[in-house]
C-alpha cells in the first residue's frame, strides 16, 4: 500500500467518524430539545387545566378568562416535540414488508430514498408553515392578546427537527447500514 493511499484511508476514516459525530451531536439535541419542550408544556397543561377546574367551583367568575387560551398556545408545541421525540425512535406507521425482502444494500438504498423524500417534503411543509404563521400573526387572541401564530410556528420548528433528525438517521444509514437508522430507543425515552 502507497503513502498516498494510506493518507486517503486515514482521511476517508476520519470525515465518516466526523460525520457520524455530526449526526450524533445534532439528534442528541434535537432529543434535549423535544424532552424539555414536552417536559415544560406538558406541566405547563397541566398545572393552567387543574387551576382553572378547582377555579372553577372556588371563584364565582367560573375560572379563569385565559385558560382557554393558553393550552391552545402550548398544545401545538407538545405534540411537535413527541412527534419529533418518536421519529428518532423509530415510532412512527410503516410497512415494512419490501424492506425486510431486501439484502442490506437494498434496505440502505431504499432507506435513502425514502428518508430523501421525507426531508424534503418537511422542507415544503416548513416554508408553507412559516408562510401561514406571517399571515396568522396578525390575528390575536381576545384575552392575553398572543399572535395566532404559535401553532404554525411550532409546525415549522417540528419540520426542521423531523427533517434534520432524517438527515442524521441517513448518514447512520449509509455509513453503518439500516440497522443503525433510529438513534434513540422506546427504553430511553423514559
Amino acid at each position: 500500500m502507497s503513502a498516498g493511499n494510506t493518507v486517503g484511508v486515514n482521511d476517508a476514516a476520519r470525515i465518516r467518524r466526523a460525520a457520524l459525530a455530526t449526526a450524533d451531536f445534532v439528534d442528541r439535541n434535537i432529543t434535549m430539545i423535544c424532552r424539555f419542550v414536552v417536559l415544560v408544556t406538558g406541566i405547563a397543561l397541566t398545572m393552567v387545566m387543574t387551576a382553572n377546574v378547582v377555579a372553577r367551583y372556588a371563584l364565582v367568575s367560573g375560572g379563569f378568562s385565559a385558560a382557554q387560551e393558553l393550552p391552545e398556545r402550548l398544545f401545538p408545541w407538545f405534540i411537535v416535540a413527541g412527534i419529533a421525540l418518536a421519529a428518532q425512535a423509530g415510532g412512527h406507521m410503516a410497512v415494512d414488508w419490501l424492506l425486510d425482502r431486501l439484502d442490506s444494500r437494498g434496505k440502505c438504498g431504499l432507506l435513502l430514498f425514502g428518508n430523501a423524500i421525507i426531508v424534503g417534503s418537511y422542507a415544503v411543509l416548513c416554508y408553507q408553515a412559516l408562510a401561514v404563521a406571517e399571515i396568522a400573526k396578525i390575528e390575536t387572541s381576545p384575552v392575553l392578546g398572543l399572535s395566532g401564530s404559535h401553532g404554525y410556528l411550532a409546525i415549522a420548528l417540528g419540520c426542521t427537527m423531523l427533517a434534520l433528525a432524517h438527515v442524521c438517521a441517513s448518514v447512520r444509514i449509509a455509513l453503518l447500514g439500516p440497522q443503525a437508522r433510529f438513534a434513540i430507543q422506546y427504553k430511553d425515552l423514559s
